[in-house]
């Protein structure tokens, strides 16, 4: 065999294992099963969500904004305890309570429904995931068990909230925790660099009928997960909130964070209009037993 023929066989070679590489990479990348149990009445999949209507166009306010006002409650079946297989992450829970499996996978962007932790983080995420259930010390349990905010993306998640709107400013209400966020309108900067905030600093504008919301200054102690969805204070948000019919708002969030996460990525939750004319709160009341619980451990539970 020629030198020529050798580079070429070689190269070929080097070509086609690229190729099959590549190949079982897409492959095991690859969008999350179907859920095995049956989600609720009305369930809308964030991963094959309905189309939408072109020609709607939201009800305006007085001061021409689209009308976001009014009661939202999810409707993508997410729960705070995993986001990126909520079946078989809570299938304890679900067996010892007796609780409705919930199904819903908000994360869109990658296709495999999973965060895209850089290699360390995943490490450190497979490590907070064993500590979940009995961490070894308080920081390895989940922020909100704790007593913490929640942070965004996962407030929004979490449960139902009210929006109300006022010329230059939109207020957010949320059910849990007391939650409330005020998003100014009107062009104003983050502020400084050196202020980290649980629930990070959020500035809003419009781009057509889409509210978007860039949520700055995270203090990188939120987790977006109860299995240990973690981040740094390097960690950004940009919300998309779009009114795609009158009973039905879309919310999208493109997460980065380059010292975590190998590249961004998006997740998606719809809500409904709720019919309320009240609205309960659902509080981390002083006193919350579950940290010492869950250290404690099941043995000394007695």
């Amino acid at each position: 065999m020629t030198r020529r023929s050798l580079v070429r066989v070689t190269t070929s070679f080097i070509a086609a294992a690229i190729v099959s590489a590549t190949a079982e990479r897409v492959a095991a990348q690859g969008p999350p099963p179907p859920p095995q149990a049956a989600p609720p009445p009305g369930w809308i999949d964030p991963r094959n969500p309905p189309k939408e209507d072109p020609s709607f166009k939201p009800a305006r306010t007085p001061d021409g904004q689209p009308n976001f006002e009014g009661q939202w409650g999810q409707a993508s079946d997410i729960i705070t305890y995993s986001i990126e297989d909520p079946e078989a992450e809570r299938a304890g829970h679900t067996a010892i309570s007796g609780q409705r499996p919930m199904v819903g996978r908000p994360i869109i962007d990658p296709i495999d429904g999973k965060i895209p932790y850089q290699p360390w983080a995943a490490e450190f995420a497979a490590f907070l995931h064993e500590q979940h259930t009995g961490p070894s010390k308080i920081e390895y349990l989940d922020p909100v068990s704790r007593g913490f905010q929640e942070g965004v993306p996962r407030i929004n998640y979490q449960g139902a909230f009210q929006i109300q709107q006022y010329p230059g400013t939109l207020l957010i209400t949320y059910d849990y925790f007391h939650t409330y966020r005020v998003i100014p309108l009107d062009g104003r900067p983050h502020v400084g660099n050196d202020v980290k905030l649980w629930m990070g600093d959020s500035r809003g504008h419009w781009e057509g009928n889409t509210l978007v919301v860039d949520v700055a200054n995270n203090n990188g102690q939120t987790w977006l997960q109860i299995v240990g969805g973690f981040h740094s204070d390097a960690f950004h948000v940009v919300e998309r909130w779009t009114q795609t019919a009158p009973d039905h708002l879309v919310y999208i969030a493109t997460i980065e964070d380059p010292q975590v996460y190998s590249r961004p990525w998006k997740l998606r939750v719809d809500y409904r209009r709720q019919k309320v004319e009240e609205q309960w709160e659902s509080a981390i009341w002083e006193g919350n037993k579950t940290p010492e619980v869950v250290l404690r451990g099941p043995d000394k539970d007695k």
